[in-house]
């Protein structure tokens, strides 16, 4: 039986966005950032999804910086130009799940081949990987900012696809956001689904071929079905 193509998304996913918590905490004055991190996330989420339906196309860095000036105003106060740079640089520095690497050193041995598909520019997404020690694992980098929109747009997974070489029933689009499966799915992907803390499936969502709690039961089970 022929490999699928695994394409993993990387905020949340692969990555461990709590590593921006003591940067919130700073800049807020608080002494727990997590909170203010999971808002300002959910702010950033609002500008891509707004960018991609109305096609007014803006970067991911550009949204992420307009998010953190929109939870302070939400706070009464101004971002100043330190708070914004200092988000930008943590922004840079975000570690993986301690489950990642392993998962895809199974994956690769097995014989799959592995890309990314981020919200993230490109530019950005290789310096996360490089900084979490994960940019060898992966034939290709690949982001939603080539095609100018933000998933879960089709052409976003359409673009992956393409560059793949792969049709996208060959594809097996890993993600922790429910969005993110439904997108992929829509465009005829299949997908699989990691059930990152406080992440869940809508009852109204496709089931994705694939549900586990984290990248190492995951990888278990793909390399199970394709030995």
């Amino acid at each position: 039986m022929k490999k699928p193509v695994l394409v993993f998304d990387m905020n949340e996913t692969l990555l461990d966005m709590s590593g921006l918590d003591p940067t919130f905490a700073r800049i807020f004055g608080q002494p727990d950032g997590s909170e203010l991190r999971k808002q300002w996330f959910t702010l950033v989420l609002e500008l891509f999804l707004t960018a991609a339906i109305t096609g007014q196309y803006r970067s991911f860095d550009k949204l992420t910086d307009e998010a953190l000036q929109m939870l302070a105003a939400q706070r009464r106060r101004k971002a100043s130009a330190d708070d914004r740079a200092a988000l930008k640089e943590a922004q840079g520095k975000i570690p993986a799940h301690p489950d990642v690497q392993p998962a895809l050193a199974r994956l690769e041995g097995a014989g799959f081949t592995l890309a990314t598909l981020t919200n993230s520019t490109a530019k950005s997404a290789e310096k996360l990987l490089e900084f979490a020690g994960l940019r060898a694992y992966f034939d290709k980098v690949l982001s939603a900012d080539a095609v100018q929109t933000y998933k879960p747009a089709r052409e976003a997974y359409a673009y992956a696809a393409k560059e793949l070489a792969a049709k996208p029933a060959r594809i097996v689009l890993v993600a922790a956001h429910a969005w993110d499966i439904v997108g992929a799915m829509a465009t005829g992907c299949e997908a699989a689904f990691v059930a990152r803390p406080e992440k869940v499936l809508g009852p109204g969502s496709p089931e994705p071929k694939y549900q586990a709690d984290d990248l190492t039961s995951l990888a278990e089970r793909i390399t199970a079905d394709y030995r």
